[in-house]
């Protein structure tokens, strides 16, 4: 009995360092933040914490910390209990995750000191380094693929610096200057997120950019935010912080950037805008500027895309290898910019060329079986969610696609899951959801299309041996949402 007694606590041991791995990763992927963590909690992904599928943490002194101080305080507790070692198993199990949380609220203190430090260091570099132009680049949506493709064209004239993938925060700029700033630098392009107000505005009083990009906004974080007036509230503290020429690119297809447009013209601001020829907004053209960059004639292929960029009395060509409409307008704002900065327009149409997609974003993949997989695993979001949807529609065979369900949208959560669900239902001969976060609001829209039932919800390695199964010559699978990554990995062979 004893050895049977000591088998089922070994096993449970196993289970309870496996979990404390598995919190550490969530804790890393919510960015070790209360708020976003709370919100994970109140989904049925979330209620399910204690039965989280294995995953390996990134490993960082911060999560090298949790990991540590939480298995060393469980045994201390498994070692320490006078009761029978199964409720003393029971015990260590059922305070695993409120105990890494307790870990993650007592790190804020020394990570905020620590962050304080290396911003001052990276801001004392900064200031010490010559006269650059810095351009930020915000928006819900959009801003990562707009900060690389801005930093690509100006590439051809300038040395240019950039924020790396989608580090968007204080803390994430001050280490890119600490570590790559260098005396030839002359253009510096930062992507600024956030999660709240205040966060940009500290940002841009750090990095003190002349030049403001805002790409969209929409419910993205609303869960955090609380409302689309907090978002752009939040968003336009770049524009706020604007130095020297002051000038406020905005997208005009979207009516709440043009409010913030409004907003940046009271406030002195120079203001351009990008948009594309379709767009039922007023521009700020027929109000009178001349600082209108539209994008027309978009034609989209799996080749890539094409269109013409006019501003005032120029035309100019435009061809990139990335996939999807949408891609023009974001193309059109790294044009802007570029101009912005010094660039002629013919210069900056010919160095869009070389614009190439993040591996993550809308990027080709030969498939098995002679298929095609799109990954688009580096976000979710309604619009972009749509966006891919349309790319996967200029695939000629069978369209299959594995969708994480959105994070973070508030009180948009269920029309937007509604709405994507239904052009999914439109496109798609097979959906696979990899949690079941939103699933009645996801399967009324794609319901309101067809009475198949043809959603399943399924982990990695399930989804990868049906796929195996289904796909077929010329069929194509979009992966969408980075839990839909985990299904692109399971496929490798």
């Amino acid at each position: 009995m004893d050895l049977f007694m000591g088998a089922i606590a070994i096993v449970w041991g196993v289970r309870i360092l496996l979990n404390i791995l598995s919190f550490t990763h969530l804790w890393w992927v919510k960015e070790y933040r209360s708020d976003r963590m709370r919100i994970h909690l109140g989904t049925p992904q979330g209620k399910r914490i204690f039965w989280l599928l294995p995953r390996r943490p990134q490993l960082s002194p911060k999560s090298l910390a949790l990991m540590a101080c939480s298995t060393g305080t469980l045994a201390m507790v498994i070692w320490s209990i006078p009761a029978p070692i199964l409720l003393r198993m029971l015990v260590a199990d059922l305070i695993s995750f409120p105990l890494t949380w307790l870990f993650v609220i007592a790190f804020a203190i020394p990570t905020r000191l620590y962050h304080r430090v290396i911003i001052a260091l990276a801001v004392q570099k900064l200031r010490a380094h010559h006269p650059m132009t810095v351009i930020g680049v915000t928006g819900s949506y959009g801003k990562t693929s707009t900060k690389e493709y801005l930093a690509t064209i100006l590439a051809a004239k300038y040395t240019v610096l950039k924020t790396k993938a989608s580090k968007n925060s204080s803390i994430g700029i001050a280490e890119v200057i600490r570590a790559d700033l260098r005396p030839e630098h002359e253009v510096f392009v930062v992507e600024m997120g956030a999660y709240k107000t205040g966060e940009i505005r500290e940002m841009s009083e750090m990095v003190r950019p002349e030049i403001g990009i805002v790409t969209a906004i929409n419910a993205q974080h609303q869960d955090l935010f609380g409302s689309l007036d907090n978002t752009m509230s939040a968003k336009y503290e770049l524009l706020a912080g604007l130095t020297g020429r002051k000038i406020a690119i905005v997208n005009g297809d979207d009516l709440h950037v043009q409010t913030m447009a409004q907003w940046a013209k009271r406030d002195g601001r120079e203001v351009w805008e990008y948009k594309s020829q379709k767009s039922k907004v007023k521009s700020q053209k027929e109000n009178g500027s001349r600082m209108v960059f539209t994008a027309e004639e978009i034609k989209a292929s799996f080749e890539g895309i094409e269109f013409t960029c006019v501003w005032g009395q120029e035309k100019v060509k435009v061809k990139a290898a990335v996939l999807g409409a949408h891609q023009a307008a974001n193309i059109t704002a790294a044009i802007a910019g570029a101009v912005a900065a010094g660039m002629s327009l013919p210069q900056a149409a010919q160095a869009a060329g070389v614009i190439t997609a993040n591996p993550k974003s809308l990027s080709l993949i030969p498939g098995i079986n002679g298929s095609i997989y799109i990954n688009d695993t580096f976000n979710n979001s309604p619009e972009s969610a749509i966006a891919a949807l349309m790319v996967l529609n200029m695939a000629k065979g069978k369209k299959y696609l594995v969708f994480q369900p959105m994070i973070e949208l508030g009180s948009f959560a269920q029309t937007s899951h509604d709405e994507v669900g239904a052009r999914a239902g439109q496109i798609c001969e097979s959906i696979i959801l990899t949690n079941d976060n939103f699933y009645d609001a996801f399967m009324r829209g794609v319901r309101s299309i067809t009475p198949v039932d043809n959603v399943s919800v399924l982990h990695p390695h399930q989804s990868a041996s049906r796929l195996r199964i289904t796909l077929k010559k010329g069929d194509a699978v979009l992966f969408k949402g980075k839990e839909a990554g985990n299904v692109l990995q399971a496929l490798k062979p």
